[in-house]
C-alpha cells in the first residue's frame, strides 16, 4: 500500500499495529516513514516521538547493530539538533517588531580577514556545524515564512560558514536574500539593514568588485549615521571597511580623512 499523505500512512499504521501488533519491526519502518512525514512539515515534536518510538521498537526487535538502527539513530539526531536550536523561536516567534527594536550587529568572518588571505582556492569540507546551519534554515524558513527576519539571521550565519571555507560564490547569492527579506521585513533603513549592505560590499571587496562594492557601503554608512549619528562605534566599522576600498582604488587622501576620522571617534569612546 503507498501512502503519501499523513492521514493515509496513520491509517495504515492503525491496520498494521492490528494486523501485527505494536511492537513489530515492520510496524517500526511505517512509524520511522510517518517521522519522515512530519519532519518535513516542520512538526518536530511529532517526529522526535515518533522517531524514538520506531527506535525503541528496532532496538528490541532487531538488536542494536541493524543498518535500520543505525539510520533511525541519525533521524532522531538530526530532529533533536533542529529542535534545540529553532523550536522555541518557533513555538514562541519574535513578532517582527522585536527585530523592528534590534540593534544586533551580525557581521560575517570577512571583517577579521586580512586581505592577504581574502582570495585562493576554496578549503576544507563541510563539518558538522555547516550541516546543522544548512538545516536550521530550511527548517525555519518552513515554520515561520521565507520572510521573517529570524531567516536572514540564519543566512547571515549560514554565510558566515561559507565564508570560513573561502565559497565566495556560494555566499552571494545567501547574503542577497538576507538583505531582501531585511529590506522587506524591517525596512529600509533598519541598522540590521545596513550590517546586510556591509556584508555584501565586504564580499564584493575581497572579489575586486569595487563598483558593486562602493554603494552598498555609502548607502550602509547613510543609514548608520542616521540611527547612531557619525561619532558611533558602528558608523565607525563600516566606515573603516570603506576606507580600505577607497586606498585599494587610489583616493588615498579620502581614505586617510576616513581612518583619521575612526581614529578619533574609537579614541573617544575609550577614554569615555
Amino acid at each position: 500500500m503507498k501512502c503519501e499523505t499523513i492521514p493515509e500512512l496513520e491509517k495504515f499504521l492503525t491496520i498494521q499495529e492490528q494486523a501485527l501488533g505494536q511492537d513489530s519491526p515492520e510496524v517500526a519502518a511505517t512509524v520511522s516513514k510517518l517521522a519522515d512525514l512530519y519532519f518535513n512539515k516542520g512538526m518536530l515534536e511529532n517526529a522526535e516521538a515518533l522517531y524514538r518510538r520506531a527506535l525503541e521498537i528496532m532496538e528490541r526487535t532487531l538488536g542494536p547493530y541493524r543498518a535500520e538502527v543505525a539510520d533511525t539513530k541519525k533521524c532522531l539526531e538530526k530532529v533533536m539538533t533542529v529542535r534545540k536550536k529553532s523550536i522555541p523561536s518557533a513555538i514562541y516567534p519574535r513578532p517582527v517588531s522585536d527585530w523592528k527594536q534590534s540593534m544586533t550587529d551580525s557581521s560575517t568572518s570577512l571583517d577579521a580577514i586580512p586581505q592577504s588571505m581574502a582570495l585562493g582556492w576554496p578549503t576544507g569540507f563541510p563539518d558538522e556545524h555547516e550541516k546543522e546551519a544548512e538545516l536550521e534554515v530550511a527548517s525555519v524558513r518552513q515554520m515561520m515564512g521565507k520572510d521573517h527576519p529570524h531567516v536572514a539571521d540564519l543566512l547571515t550565519k549560514l554565510a558566515d560558514h561559507y565564508c570560513r571555507r573561502r565559497l565566495y560564490r556560494e555566499m552571494e547569492p545567501i547574503l542577497l536574500e538576507a538583505l531582501q527579506i531585511r529590506e522587506k521585513s524591517l525596512g529600509g533603513e533598519h541598522p540590521l539593514v545596513s550590517t546586510s549592505l556591509k556584508n555584501l560590499a565586504r564580499l564584493y571587496y575581497f572579489q575586486t568588485r569595487f563598483e558593486l562594492s562602493e554603494p552598498l557601503f555609502k548607502r550602509a554608512l547613510a543609514i548608520r549615521q542616521k540611527v547612531y549619528s557619525k561619532d558611533h562605534p558602528r558608523f565607525a566599522d563600516v566606515e573603516e571597511q570603506y576606507a580600505k576600498l577607497l586606498r585599494k582604488t587610489n583616493r588615498l587622501a579620502q581614505a586617510q580623512e576616513m581612518e583619521n576620522h575612526v581614529r578619533a571617534v574609537r579614541c573617544q569612546f575609550v577614554i569615555g
